[in-house]
């Protein structure tokens, strides 16, 4: 609850295991996958995913609009209270031989 009351989206975090099993349940196998922490909404991270120029843009108006930058900063404090139990992960799938 704390997760989808940070990120106002019906959040549904699950273990590399209940992802692949929940692509299974819609006729797909997963072939790969990888996991890494989360890092979501760190400085380094942003400007990974977005670049240099459009971080700061981001930056810039997080800045500017302070009921966003307290979004931000309770989302961060939520990723970061719950970080042992949150990551990224990137799944391969293909879909299974009798759904070709």
């Amino acid at each position: 609850m704390d997760l989808q009351d940070a990120i106002h989206v019906g959040a549904r975090p699950l273990t590399p295991a209940g992802w692949s099993e929940l692509l299974a349940d819609e006729g797909f196998v997963v072939t790969a996958h990888r996991t890494a922490p989360m890092a979501l909404l760190e400085p380094r991270r942003l400007v990974a995913d977005e670049g240099l120029v459009p971080a700061l843009r981001i930056v810039g108006r997080m800045l500017r609009d302070p009921v966003a930058l307290r979004r931000v900063r309770h989302m961060r404090r939520v990723f970061r209270r719950h970080s042992a139990h949150l990551g990224a992960i990137s799944l391969l799938a293909v879909p299974t031989p009798s759904q070709l």
